[in-house]
């Protein structure tokens, strides 16, 4: 592998000039992030991993991201035009951007700094889009804002989480213009548009996944971020659809909500992620709970429920390997097996 060193020595014989030494690293930087990275000996792709931190200074530089968004929305508040901040707060995240993740390619600073972009281009989508058109559907030009916002960064810097978000702005783009045209249906329904929705993102990351099922690229990273998104989404409007109320839970819907979660975990096992059990975790708890306290004792009841949803989530993560290498063969996937990642490192299709 080539070093900037290298680089250097080369220039300074006159192998190359500046001009061909800049063009060779930005091909190198290009390639290292869209290509698939080597596998780690032993590497599972049932350990679901993803790039978050690469060391404390992922942290250090987020921070400070922090405090300039703090800052630039407090200004904004200040003097009263958000719109001209939004647009300093746009080119700030590029500029931040080019250094952080193109070129050091920090981990956490690239997620910081593409909520920062789509954040600012939803904002600025918001409010000069709302005002030119009475204020109305500002809520369908910030998700257009925050989805273009995003699928540019994405094109330039290849940052992973940059999917979801586009997701969740084409997503609040729908349902505001559903609001809009029709705002009694939206609103009678608006947990089913939401699950419907949430499944549309799950077959999406689904359809990732499926483009790389040993997990050894960024499409695994792209898939990791939609299923984060698809998972709350889909539980919380699924639930209550299926369960009722949950604010008056009784017997009955305490065991709908459990068989519910059942089949959360028979889903996630098949996909390989567990984003939608973590997302059913809290219902689970209630259902736990309600039932424990009506059979066991109340004033231990929430103890109890966190003891059980405890000794669920070590035993899922203890025996994940052996829970899937025993369901998938017992499961009549047919065709649908394409899109399964394989039950071990040495099961590739």
């Amino acid at each position: 592998m080539i070093r900037d060193e290298d680089i250097e020595a080369a220039v300074a014989q006159g192998i190359i000039d500046a001009a061909q030494a800049r063009s060779l690293r930005d091909l190198a930087r290009s390639r290292a992030q869209r290509a698939p990275e080597p596998a780690e000996p032993g590497a599972d792709p049932d350990d679901e991993k993803f790039r978050l931190i690469g060391g404390f200074n992922d942290v250090f530089v987020s921070i400070g991201v922090l405090l300039l968004v703090g800052a630039l929305f407090g200004l904004a508040s200040q003097v009263g035009f958000p719109g001209g901040f939004a647009i300093v707060a746009l080119v700030a995240a590029w500029g931040l951007s080019e250094f952080f993740s193109r070129r050091m390619r920090l981990a956490l600073p690239s997620i910081v700094l593409a909520l920062m972009f789509a954040g600012a281009g939803a904002f600025v989508g918001g409010t000069f889009g709302g005002g030119l058109f009475g204020g109305e559907p500002s809520l369908l030009f910030s998700g257009i804002g925050a989805s273009l916002a995003a699928i540019v960064h994405e094109r330039r810097f290849g940052v992973p989480i940059d999917w979801a978000i586009a997701a969740s702005g084409v997503v609040c783009t729908l349902s505001a213009a559903l609001s809009l045209a029709a705002p009694d249906w939206t609103r009678d329904n608006y947990g089913l548009l939401v699950a419907v929705l949430g499944l549309l993102v799950f077959a999406i990351a689904v359809r990732v996944d499926a483009s790389d099922p040993m997990r050894r690229t960024r499409r695994s990273d792209i898939a990791f971020w939609l299923h984060m998104l698809a998972a709350p989404m889909i539980v919380h409007a699924a639930v209550p659809l299926i369960a009722g109320d949950m604010g008056n839970i009784n017997g009955a819907q305490s065991l709908a909500v459990l068989a519910v979660f059942a089949l959360l975990g028979i889903v996630a096992l098949i996909i390989d992620r567990r984003a939608l059990l973590i997302s059913g975790l809290a219902y689970a708890g209630i259902a736990i709970g309600y039932l424990v306290s009506q059979n066991i004792a109340e004033d231990m009841g929430l103890s109890l429920t966190l003891l059980g949803l405890a000794v669920l989530v070590l035993g899922l993560s203890a025996g994940w390997r052996s829970l899937r290498r025993t369901l998938l063969p017992l499961l009549p996937l047919g065709p649908l097996v394409q899109y399964v990642p394989p039950t071990h490192v040495t099961d590739a299709r």
